[in-house]
């Protein structure tokens, strides 16, 4: 099925300090935009900083991720991750930190939302890394960065037919 266009491309990025929201319009279903999202480990290798992505366990619309980042915002370094996910199909996606290296908090939420001609997609996250305050500004200029590479390869990927 083929849509209106969707309003010009436009990236949101609102925050600071490791509070974001970013958003993006992608002129596709909600559907086609809930498939990309919850294709959890086929993101390894696609996402800039997602190395490694594997599901450790599902029960309905909850489940274990176990993340590997590796990015300029890690400083090279892998940093391992646990999340918990809970789904609400096809609109919403939540997540909790389990565990972390060099994470002391990560939570965030995914939405996506209908509008005329296609969908709005909208990342919240909330994260405060464990290291030493003054790589702070640093970690979240190279944090920003991601973000916004980050929706621009989710769009790329959602027009994919």
């Amino acid at each position: 099925m083929l849509l209106a266009a969707a309003p010009a491309e436009a990236q949101h990025l609102q925050g600071s300090r490791g509070h974001y929201s970013v958003s993006i319009t992608v002129p596709v279903t909600a559907a086609k935009a809930w498939r990309v999202l919850t294709r959890y480990e086929a993101m390894a290798g696609l996402m800039p900083d997602i190395q490694q992505a594997k599901v450790l366990r599902r029960n309905g619309a909850d489940l274990e991720l176990a993340h590997t980042y590796q990015a300029p915002y890690t400083f090279g370094l892998p940093i391992r991750a646990t999340l918990r996910l809970q789904e609400r199909a096809p609109h919403s996606i939540s997540y909790t930190l389990i565990r972390g290296e060099r994470i002391r908090s990560l939570s965030g939420s995914w939405s996506i939302t209908p509008i005329p001609g296609g969908v709005t997609v909208e990342h919240r996250i909330a994260v405060e890394p464990d290291l030493p305050g003054w790589l702070r500004p640093t970690y979240d200029a190279l944090s920003e960065a991601n973000l916004r590479e980050s929706m621009r390869v989710l769009k790329r990927l959602m027009l994919t037919p």
